[in-house]
């Protein structure tokens, strides 16, 4: 019996070591699913749009009243609607909203783009839509393309005017901040 209880002790810590390999390589595996689920995420998340900031809501229009119709006595006398009721009692001064503007175009300083020639030649024409992240300073920042026209040479055109474009910064409250804008561009060959 002591020689069975032996042979038992020497192949069990084998089996165990063939054991662990496996669990090794599926914690490598999952390991690997996990870094690429992750890499996945932040890839489709880098590619949303901006999101626009929300604004909050209008804290100086007071509630209307649905029930105007004046009420009758059983005489047939109108009576005079209670003033408490009709209007809401003020329970803080009205705060303004704040006023927002866009990012605008200065047009004395923002030259059109010119068209190239390769691309005049060849009669290419096309639409080019542009995300321009402008800054506080009127200075345009990041430049994405929304949609492309069917030629490079139109899209770098596109994109070097814009560049050197500048805006009239976006506003919040009377002071200037950055935003985004969409710029199109059209590029049309002359027949």
């Amino acid at each position: 019996m002591t020689d069975n209880t032996l042979e038992h002790r020497d192949t069990q810590p084998q089996a165990t070591a063939d054991a662990a390999e496996p669990a090794r390589n599926r914690t490598g595996l999952w390991l690997l699913v996990l870094l690429a689920a992750i890499l996945l995420i932040w890839y489709l998340l880098s590619q949303r749009a901006p999101l626009p900031v929300p604004m909050p809501p209008d804290a100086s229009i007071a509630p209307v009243p649905t029930d105007t119709a004046p009420a009758t006595t059983p005489e047939g006398e109108a009576r005079k609607p209670v003033a408490s009721a009709a209007k809401p009692k003020p329970t803080k001064p009205a705060i303004a909203a704040p006023r927002e503007t866009a990012p605008e175009r200065i047009a004395s300083r923002s030259p059109e783009p010119e068209y190239p020639a390769t691309a005049l030649r060849r009669g290419e024409g096309g639409d080019v839509l542009l995300r321009v992240n402008v800054g506080a300073d009127g200075v345009p920042g990041e430049i994405d393309f929304v949609r492309r026209s069917s030629s490079r040479e139109l899209d770098r055109a596109a994109q070097d005017a814009v560049r050197r474009w500048r805006f009239e910064p976006a506003t919040r409250n009377g002071k200037a901040v950055p935003a985004v804008v969409e710029v199109p561009i059209e590029f049309k060959p002359q027949a």
